[in-house]
C-alpha cells in the first residue's frame, strides 16, 4: 500500500495495484496532452542562451488533471540524443515512471513515447527529464491535480503555480567536469571562497584550524555558481490580483542544485500542503525548501501594494521573486548570508529550535494558527508538519530497519551511500508487504534532498501518529533523518539525491522488490545506467625556469595519470621526470598506486601509497624496483580568495632533498599566474593552465 495524498481527508493507504490499472475507472475522463522536447535558443535574464525547452518554453506547460482521470501524455523528442520524462511524486505504474534503464525505455531521437497514468492523488507535483543533465538545461514543468470533490480543501479565489529554478549559461557537462577536477572557482565567483585572510577577518582561525586538522576541505553551501534564479522562467514574476483575493500558491523547487529560503512580505507563510499531501495549516516566518520539494501556501493580496514571495538561494548568491497584487511592493525580509567559517551540524553556526509546535491550539485558516519561532536560517520544518489525517502504517506488517550513510569526497566530487556509488553498489532488496524503515545518516557537510520514486514515506521525528507524508526529504549535514514506507509495489524504484550533480556523481540506489525482474527491453539501457563514467582534466605550468603538470582521467575509484617535471635553469642540461601512474582510491583519505618513474639516467617501477594528513597535507611514499624510496609532503594554502601559497618537500634515497615554494594568483577557472622557487632550478614565473 502506498500513501496517496488528498485535500482535507485522504485515505492513508491504497493499493498500488489500483494505481497500476491501465483502464480508466467508470466515468473517468481521458485527458490528453503533448509535450515536445526541443533544443533552441532562449532569452533568460536578458542573455541569449542555448537551452532545452518543452513546448517552446522554460518551464514547460502546467498539466492539470483531476482525481479519477486517465492522463495520456505524448512526449515527442526532437533532440539528437535520447530524452525522458519522470512524473515526480506521482504514484504510477512502474512502466510509466520514466527512468531510462530502470522503469521505462528512453525516448529515442525523433520519436514519441506515450504515457498513460491513472490519476489517483491530488496535489502539486512536477515532471522533469531523467536523462543526463537535461533537467538543468530546462526540461521540467509543473503538475496540478484537483480533488475529485471540488468543494474539498481550503477555500481560495484563485490557484497559481510558481516554479523555482536555477539557470546557468555554462554547459552542465562542463560544470560536472570542473567539479570533478576540484575547481574552487565557483566559490570565488559567488564570493564564498574561504581563505586565511577571510578567516582572520572573521575571527575564525581556530575554526579553520580545527577543520583542517580533521582533514576536511573548505566547504560551501552549494556547488555551482549560477547566472540567475528564476520564477516561472524569469527572475521576477508578477501576478495581478485585486485587494483581498485569497490565492493558493503552489511552489515547486525545480532547481538542479539550489535550496531556497522562502519568505513573504508583510507576514508569514500559511502552509497547507507539502509534497502534494495535505497538512494541518501552519504558519512559518521562513521556510528552507529543498530541491524537488513542493509546498502550497495561501496568500492574501493586501489592500494596498503587491506582496513579494521571495526565494533566496541558500548560499546567498541570489534571489528570485513573485509579486501578487499591484502598486508599491511589500518586500520580504532579507536572509542573512551563511558564515562559511562556522558551518557545523547543518545550521551553519545558528541554533535551530526543533521543539514540535503545540497543534492543540490550532484554529481555522485565516485566524490564529501554529507558528514557528523566528529563525533567520532555519532547517526544513518537518517537525512542525502534521498530516491532515492519521498516517500510521498497517500495524500487522513486519517492520525492517536499514541504515544508509550519506558519504562523499568533495575534492574529487564523488557522492555515495556507505562509501559506494551507484555503479559500485548492489540493489537494496525490498519484500512486498513489509514496512521498511530507513535511517539516513548524513556524514557530509552538505544538504542532500533524497527522493524515492513510486512511493510516499512518513518522515519520523515529530507527531508520530500524524507524521507528514512526503516523497522528498532533506537530510541536513551531520544529522540523521528517518523515513518509513509500506512496500506494496513491484520491480525497481529509483532512490537518489535530487541535487542533480550529486546524483550523477553516484549518490543513488535502486530499491528492488524481491522476485521481480527488469523488462527485457530495459537490459541494455540498464547497463549504461549503472556504468561509472570517466572524466578527464589536466594542469600544466609554463614558467621561465621549469614546467610541471599532470593529466588525469578518473572514475569513482580508479585513476590513470601522467605527471611530469622538466627543468632547464641552473642545471647543466635539461632535467626531467615523467610518472605514469594508476591509482586506486580506497576512500577520500587513502590511495594506493603503481606506475613508473622515467628519468634520463634511471627508469624504475614504483609502488606506493598516498594519504591526506591532518591539516590537509598531501603525502606520498613509494619504493621502486631498484630498491630506492621516496617521500613527498605538499600543501596548498589559500591566503586570499585568489592568492594561493604552494609548497612541497621531497626526499629521495638516491637524490636526497628537493623542494619548491611559490604563489599562484587565480585569474580564471582555466588559468593562473605563478611565481615559484625550486631548489634545483631557482626562481621563475609564468602561467598555469587548467584544462
Amino acid at each position: 500500500m502506498s500513501y496517496v495524498p488528498g485535500v482535507a481527508h485522504f485515505i492513508a493507504v491504497v493499493f498500488i495495484a489500483a494505481v497500476c490499472a491501465a483502464a480508466p475507472a467508470a466515468g473517468a475522463e481521458l485527458r490528453e496532452a503533448t509535450l515536445t522536447i526541443a533544443r533552441e535558443s532562449v532569452r533568460i535574464d536578458g542573455v541569449e542562451s542555448e537551452a532545452m525547452t518543452i513546448n517552446g518554453a522554460i518551464p514547460g506547460p502546467t498539466l492539470r488533471w483531476r482525481v479519477g482521470d486517465l492522463a495520456r501524455i505524448h512526449v515527442r523528442n526532437t533532440l539528437d540524443v535520447p530524452s525522458s520524462i519522470h512524473w515526480h511524486g506521482l504514484l504510477v505504474p512502474n512502466r510509466q515512471d520514466g527512468v531510462p534503464g530502470i522503469t521505462t525505455p528512453g525516448i529515442r531521437p525523433g520519436s514519441t513515447h506515450t504515457f498513460e497514468i491513472p490519476i489517483r492523488q491530488a496535489g502539486t507535483y512536477w515532471y522533469h527529464s531523467h536523462t543526463g543533465l537535461q533537467e538543468q538545461r530546462g526540461v521540467y514543468g509543473s503538475i496540478v491535480i484537483e480533488p475529485e470533490d471540488e468543494r474539498a480543501g481550503i477555500e481560495v479565489d484563485r490557484d497559481l503555480v510558481v516554479v523555482l529554478s536555477d539557470w546557468t549559461r555554462d554547459d552542465p557537462r562542463e560544470i560536472l567536469r570542473l567539479l570533478k577536477r576540484g575547481s574552487e572557482h565557483f566559490s570565488i565567483e559567488k564570493g564564498t571562497a574561504q581563505s586565511l585572510w577571510g578567516a582572520l577577518r572573521a575571527g575564525a582561525l581556530g575554526s579553520v584550524a580545527r577543520r583542517a586538522w580533521a582533514r576536511m576541505p573548505p566547504m560551501d553551501v552549494s556547488d555551482v555558481a549560477y547566472d540567475a534564479f528564476l520564477t516561472n522562467g524569469s527572475p521576477v514574476a508578477r501576478f495581478d490580483a485585486p485587494p483581498g483575493e485569497r490565492i493558493r500558491v503552489r511552489v515547486i523547487n525545480a532547481a538542479a542544485s539550489t535550496y531556497f529560503y522562502l519568505g513573504l512580505g508583510g507576514g508569514g507563510l500559511r502552509t497547507i500542503a507539502a509534497d502534494g499531501a495535505d497538512i494541518e495549516p501552519v504558519r512559518f516566518d521562513r521556510i528552507l525548501m529543498a530541491v524537488a520539494e513542493t509546498y502550497d501556501f495561501v496568500v492574501e493580496v493586501p489592500e494596498r501594494g503587491s506582496v513579494e514571495l521571495r526565494a533566496t538561494a541558500q548560499d546567498g548568491s541570489g534571489t528570485t521573486s513573485a509579486y501578487f497584487g499591484s502598486g508599491e511592493p511589500i518586500r520580504a525580509a532579507d536572509v542573512p548570508p551563511p558564515d562559511p567559517y562556522a558551518m557545523s551540524h547543518g545550521d551553519h553556526g545558528k541554533s535551530v529550535d526543533h521543539t514540535p509546535v503545540d497543534h492543540s491550539k490550532h484554529e481555522a485558516m485565516g485566524h490564529s494558527m501554529p507558528s514557528t519561532p523566528l529563525d533567520e536560517r532555519p532547517l526544513p520544518p518537518y517537525d512542525q508538519l502534521r498530516a491532515a489525517a492519521p498516517s500510521e502504517l498497517p500495524g500487522d506488517a513486519p517492520v525492517r530497519s536499514i541504515r544508509l550513510r550519506l558519504t562523499g569526497d568533495m575534492e574529487r566530487y564523488v557522492w555515495s551511500f556507505d562509501g559506494r556509488t551507484l555503479a559500485e553498489a548492489d540493489l537494496i532488496p525490498v519484500k512486498r508487504g513489509e514496512v521498511l524503515r530507513v535511517e539516513l545518516e548524513n556524514s557530509t557537510m552538505m544538504h542532500h534532498p533524497l527522493h524515492l520514486h513510486g512511493h510516499f514515506f512518513r518522515v519520523l521525528g515529530g507527531d508520530t501518529a500524524r507524521a507528514p507524508l512526503k516523497h522528498t526529504v532533506d537530510v541536513a549535514p551531520m544529522q540523521t533523518t528517518t523515513i518509513e514506507f509500506f512496500a506494496d509495489a513491484d520491480k525497481d524504484w529509483f532512490f537518489h539525491c535530487h541535487v542533480l550533480y550529486h546524483m550523477k556523481a553516484g549518490m543513488a540506489r535502486v530499491f528492488h522488490y524481491e522476485g521481480s525482474e527488469p523488462d527485457a527491453d530495459l537490459i541494455e539501457e540498464r547497463r549504461r545506467f549503472f556504468r561509472d563514467p570517466w572524466y578527464a582534466w589536466a594542469e600544466a605550468s609554463a614558467m621561465s625556469h621549469y614546467t610541471e603538470g599532470i593529466a588525469t582521467t578518473s572514475n569513482s575509484s580508479h585513476e590513470l595519470a601522467v605527471e611530469w617535471e622538466v627543468g632547464w635553469q641552473d642545471v647543466p642540461e635539461i632535467d626531467h621526470e615523467v610518472l605514469p601512474l594508476y591509482r586506486y582510491h580506497a576512500n577520500r583519505f587513502y590511495r594506493a598506486f603503481a606506475g613508473a618513474s622515467l628519468e634520463e639516467e634511471r627508469n624504475a617501477g614504483v609502488f606506493g601509497v598516498e594519504a591526506l594528513l591532518p591539516l590537509n597535507f598531501e603525502s606520498r611514499a613509494w619504493v621502486d624496483t631498484q630498491g630506492e624510496g621516496r617521500f613527498t609532503l605538499g600543501k596548498e594554502l589559500a591566503l586570499t580568495a585568489r592568492l594561493v601559497a604552494i609548497g612541497e618537500v621531497k626526499y629521495d634515497t638516491k637524490q636526497e632533498w628537493e623542494g619548491s615554494a611559490g604563489l599562484r594568483w587565480l585569474l580564471h577557472r582555466y588559468g593562473s599566474l605563478a611565481f615559484q622557487w625550486h631548489s634545483e632550478f631557482g626562481f621563475g614565473g609564468g602561467i598555469e593552465l587548467l584544462f
